[in-house]
């Protein structure tokens, strides 16, 4: 795989909605790493409030981010577990309370009420008995349920068809303003109602701005990818 080379400073705000776009190779991925904390960057720094990454413990920069990816991990068991990641008894009223605003927040209150046994359905090796779309909101309402500051979406609708694209666009959108959210995406769809936007070329920054800002400028390479998404 080809090894990116960063030179990026950004500074991502509290509470606004960033988009962060590129094509294949550009970095993105590799910037996800580092900003989750997967990955440590070979020279300057990455805080979060201030705080260097470096004297964080793994454990609790993991309770402040919640991430969804593009390939969810879903386990054979019933969805409410699968939200709650068996942090309480989903049969104590707490935790299905809990449980449920996730669900609502993630768009997928819905379609687990009508599930044969609704939050207690058990949805298969690998979550067979669910869609693509709707695995990917279970995927959300776990991260939403332990009510982290951040959410960073990596390529999240990337494999999904276009109505489950706007569902989940939904979910994001009903976060902004509410918690800090980081998009990264390949299909710029997703990132229309970012607050800004980071466009990545060869583990650098080329562009940045709102989408209006970025889509005006029609020598830009993000008017082009726009051009070429149809959009």
């Amino acid at each position: 795989s080809k090894h990116v080379f960063f030179d990026v400073n950004l500074a991502i705000q509290k509470n606004k909605f960033i988009g962060i776009v590129g094509e294949s190779g550009a970095g993105k991925t590799t910037l996800f790493d580092i900003i989750t904390g997967l990955l440590t960057p070979q020279s300057g720094t990455i805080s979060i409030d201030g705080i260097g990454y470096s004297e964080l413990k793994l454990s609790s920069l993991r309770n402040v981010i919640g991430y969804v990816t593009q390939e969810p991990v879903i386990f054979n068991d019933t969805i409410a577990n699968n939200i709650s990641f068996w942090e309480c008894d989903s049969q104590e009223d707490i935790c299905k309370r809990m449980i449920k605003d996730a669900a609502v927040l993630a768009n997928c209150d819905k379609f687990i009420n009508e599930a044969e046994m609704g939050y207690e359905t058990i949805i298969g090796d690998k979550g067979v008995k669910l869609s693509g779309g709707q695995r990917q909101r279970i995927a959300i309402a776990r991260e939403l349920f332990k009510e982290p500051e951040i959410m960073i979406f990596d390529e999240a609708t990337s494999s999904l068809d276009t109505e489950s694209e706007q569902l989940i666009q939904q979910s994001i959108n009903s976060l902004k303003g509410e918690r800090t959210i980081v998009v990264i995406a390949h299909r710029l769809s997703t990132v229309r109602n970012c607050d800004y936007i980071y466009v990545l070329k060869d583990g650098r920054i080329a562009e940045e701005g709102s989408f209006n800002k970025l889509y005006r400028d029609e020598k830009s390479s993000f008017y082009n990818m726009c051009q070429a998404q149809n959009l």
